[in-house]
């Protein structure tokens, strides 16, 4: 009740004129009258449904909450003397978690009390608190609407109707525990035009206290050792579980992982350090694999040939495994060995050298090897220029050498060279460039391939320039070419892009398209544009060159807008 007694003080400072009585149970002669009256005509106090005041009731702390909260609002509203404001602001602290539950912000009290008071640190911490404690479902996601029309048809064929598709990407994660996430992405297509359908994408659920479980749509294991066994850029990422916990840390028991794809593979990895140093990297691995019908065992180990103090640095890696079938009557083996060297000056020349050999029935599902082949991979990179030279150059040759098992029958023999160019731009670090040619001596055929991207100029860097292509000289040449250049407009939040695209393995062999788009507010973007002969991959995309393909002889325009929320 001080609480409240320092609040009527404070309210009888801020003078209004009175009002009539607003409460049956308040008479004119009640001592506390002109401070009711006043709290009421200010919408601090609002009272019962019946129309009482409620005067003899306890005041719970919600009550008083409520009262302070409709005080801010008034204060900040109408203003109020300096002495005012310190004691609300002792109330926001005291009440803090009240308020927030009635709807009061940080920016309802910086707006009231200033924004360097305590009761701005009471609100944050609160809102903290509630972000992660009340509040553990996360809802994020993207929202796409694309509206298309085919125009021109260079075929003769019919053109197809025009076509409205929306679809909703959608992410919710929650924080179960301190040591458990949850997420789910579900995918809603054609709530727009229907029918609808609702398509789970992919989930996870991840445990992180003394031990790690995985267990996802989308599990990433690292590659174990030289890939001979498992590497990832094989299989990438599929549904299963994954598993790892350390295994008496003290008697260093090693590192244990476990992971499945249950229909495909099951892999068991222990890994562990020897040496004096713990600097001796050792693994072994264990497991089946239902695709080949294999069970496998292997080992990896990495030393380091060069000591700590020594101007070059040079690591050797080994691995090697066995293989079966479930009878044990067929056993097969692969080997690898890698070797890394740093040397030179500012360590400028960098060495790598890969061998192995594959039995021709060593065929694992997950190896980075095949089977059947003896093969050797070098490179050399050395830097052209100096560390504090603008422009930095790089050039690695390469060699690339495989033959079957048998060391009899050539598979591949081919020596290249590549030239990076990075630092181009200081003010641009993303302006980079390489050019890459191979002389493949097991047919003849010349390889070349080049890409520079991200070069910008105009007064303002409103022009960016890309650049892509490839082509091998061969009996009947293959090429692929992407350009684009993009505009965009200093005063607006827009930006064009105009793409031209050739592919000589499709018909057509050529493609084009124009894009407009528009940042018409926050995470939010509008797109308009025409398209010549319809490309695999989005226009700008130099991500997977695997998507340079030409689908259609088929000129469309098109519209979208993509909200990310």
């Amino acid at each position: 009740m001080k609480k409240l007694a320092l609040v009527l003080l404070m309210v009888l400072a801020l003078t209004i004129p009175a009002l009539a009585n607003p409460f049956v149970d308040v008479p004119l002669t009640h001592w506390a009258y002109d401070a009711v009256q006043t709290l009421a005509a200010k919408g601090v106090v609002i009272g019962y449904p019946d129309g009482t005041f409620g005067g003899q009731r306890t005041l719970t702390r919600y009550e008083f909450a409520e009262a302070t909260a409709r005080l801010l609002a008034y204060v900040e509203q109408y203003g109020g003397i300096r002495e005012d404001v310190e004691i609300l602001s002792k109330l926001a602290v005291e009440f803090a978690d009240e308020l927030a539950s009635l709807g009061v912000t940080v920016a309802d009290l910086e707006a009231t009390v200033g924004e360097h008071s305590e009761a701005i640190a009471a609100m944050k911490a609160v809102v903290d608190k509630h972000e992660k404690f009340f509040e553990p479902l996360k809802i994020s996601g993207t929202w796409k609407a694309n509206y298309s029309k085919g125009v021109y048809d260079m075929s003769g064929d019919p053109l197809a109707p025009a076509t409205l598709t929306d679809r909703v990407d959608l992410k919710l994660a929650a924080e179960i525990n301190p040591e458990t996430t949850a997420e789910v992405q579900l995918r809603i297509d054609n709530v727009l035009n229907g029918p609808v359908t609702i398509t789970p994408r992919k989930y996870n659920l991840k445990y992180a206290g003394d031990w790690n479980l995985w267990i996802s749509s989308d599990i990433a294991p690292d590659t174990i050792g030289l890939g001979l066994v498992y590497d990832f850029d094989e299989n990438e990422e599929f549904p299963g579980v994954w598993a790892q916990w350390e295994w008496d840390s003290d008697e260093d028991l090693g590192t244990w992982t476990a992971f499945m794809n249950v229909e495909d593979f099951y892999y068991l990895n222990v890994a562990f350090n020897l040496g004096d140093d713990d600097d001796i990297p050792v693994g072994i691995t264990a497991g089946y694999d239902n695709i080949a019908g294999l069970v496998f065992g292997g080992a990896n180990v990495a030393f380091n040939l060069t000591d700590d103090d020594d101007d070059a640095k040079v690591k050797l890696a080994l691995e090697g495994a066995v293989a079966s079938d479930l009878a044990f009557a067929n056993i097969t083996y692969g080997a690898a060995a890698k070797v890394n060297a740093v040397f030179g000056d500012d360590d400028c020349i960098d060495l790598t050298v890969k061998g192995w050999y594959t039995h021709p029935d060593f065929d694992l599902d997950n190896s980075a090897y095949n089977p059947d082949e003896v093969g050797v991979n070098v490179a050399l990179g050395f830097m052209l220029t100096d560390d504090d030279d603008d422009l930095q150059i790089k050039v690695t040759p390469k060699w690339d050498y495989r033959m079957k098992s048998d060391f009899a029958t050539l598979k591949r023999n081919r020596i290249g060279v590549q030239l990076d160019f990075t630092n181009i731009n200081e003010d641009n670090p993303a302006e980079k460039a390489y050019i890459f040619g191979q002389y493949r001596l097991e047919s003849g055929d010349i390889y070349a391939e080049a890409s520079y991207l991200n070069l910008t100029f105009g007064d303002d860097d409103e022009f960016a320039f890309n650049v892509y292509g490839d082509y091998l000289f061969a009996a009947v040449p293959v090429y692929r070419a992407v350009a684009n250049v993009s505009y965009a407009f200093p005063d607006d939040p827009m930006k064009l892009v105009v793409e031209g695209r050739v592919a000589s393995a499709f018909t057509p062999f050529y493609s084009a398209e124009a894009q407009l788009r528009y940042d018409v507010a926050k995470n939010t973007v509008l797109k308009v544009g025409v398209e010549m002969n319809d490309w695999e991959a989005d226009i700008a995309d130099w991500s997977d060159h695997d998507d340079f393909v030409i689908n259609n002889d088929v000129t469309k325009i098109y519209a979208g807008i993509e909200v990310k929320f």
